[in-house]
């Protein structure tokens, strides 16, 4: 079964605060710095819901990694927008006039709904960037829909049923779940300092298996959907793997992730545990054999009873004739193998 005639581009974004926008909004008297601005919203984060994390609308775009997917969910490839190539501004022009030269395809995303897509919203207003295709039709059909999965598929919202069940643990574990690397080194609240530090082709890199990762939940959801068969996903996943693992030797990001990819399937699974457990428990069920108890001594032996004489035998008549011998035969055939063939086992 086809998908998206226009194919899919399954993306994901790395952000960093805008300190600037941060100092002016919440200290308009200016009496911190931008970087003390930072410091006070993360406390006030961390206090207030556990995590450093800063709203998108206070963030810009640093990467963003973009996987292109063609009707027949094939990878077709792969390219990142960084900041380094103009900063956000042109993170976001080059975004949407991506998606415009591609024909418009349908976004993928893992929580872009609640991230991703609005960051993108934003910097396209930020920015003022014209895209009527995707701000102009309202309704049930705009793109902008929660429920328009022919514009944007978000896995997150697909696999919580949107939003009636919480998927705890994210993309982390349902990458994991299909023994893939998932989280590898770096994780979302890590970019920010890894930013201030120099540390961009990390960040880059993680966005790079981030994408990776999605794609292959992707692939899962189309099983589960009926587009593509079991067999068929494991086809379109080997094709990646061996494009991964053709670009390995040169590329340190392509390593790191073949790497984390061959740890993940050596890890025992939770269907492995549980054949070894029940293994174990068939072996305990077992009764011990009974130990052979001493044998019984023999008693005395009954005295054998006399023999009858033998009768007397009549003289011999005359020499008896010879008697005709049978025809030698030949060796015996060998015995067949019932089957349907002579090498069968014997089930």
């Amino acid at each position: 079964m086809a998908g998206s005639p226009n194919g899919y581009l399954v993306f994901d974004i790395e952000s960093v605060a805008d300190i600037d926008l941060i100092a002016k909004v919440r200290h308009p008297q200016g009496d911190v710095t931008p970087e003390e601005a930072l410091r006070l919203f993360q406390q006030e984060q961390m206090e207030k819901k556990g995590t450093g994390f800063i709203p998108f609308t206070f963030q810009v775009p640093i990467s963003l990694v973009i996987a292109r997917i063609n009707g027949d969910f094939e990878f077709t490839g792969i390219k990142c927008l960084r900041w380094e190539n103009g900063g956000p501004k042109r993170i976001a022009e080059d975004f949407w006039e991506y998606w415009r030269q591609c024909g418009k395809p349908t976004f993928v995303t893992f929580n872009g709904r609640g991230f991703d897509i609005p960051m993108m919203e934003m910097m396209a207003f930020r920015y003022g960037i014209p895209v009527p295709e995707w701000f102009g039709p309202t309704g049930s059909y705009s793109p902008r829909s929660r429920y328009n999965q022919a514009a944007h598929f978000d896995l997150f919202e697909y696999l919580s049923n949107f939003g009636s069940a919480m998927i705890n643990g994210g993309l982390n574990l349902s990458a994991k779940v299909l023994r893939k690397p998932g989280k590898i080194e770096t994780h979302g609240d890590m970019v920010q300092d890894m930013f201030e530090q120099g540390g961009s082709n990390d960040i880059h890199a993680y966005c790079f298996c981030d994408v990776l990762d999605t794609y292959f939940v992707f692939l899962r959801c189309k099983v589960l959907t009926g587009e593509i068969t079991p067999q068929r996903e494991a086809e379109l996943i080997q094709k990646v793997r061996s494009y991964i693992t053709g670009r390995a030797d040169k590329s340190p990001v392509h390593r790191l992730y073949i790497d984390a990819w061959e740890k993940a399937e050596a890890a025992l699974t939770v269907d492995e545990r549980f054949a070894r457990k029940l293994q174990l428990a068939r072996a305990a069920a077992q009764p011990p054999a009974e130990p052979a108890g001493p044998a019984e001594p023999a008693g005395p032996a009954e005295p054998a009873e006399p023999a009858e004489p033998a009768p007397e035998q009549e003289p011999a008549a005359g020499p008896a004739p010879e008697a005709e011998q049978a025809p030698e035969q030949g060796p015996e055939p060998p015995e067949t193998l019932a089957g349907p063939g002579a090498d069968d086992p014997p089930f």
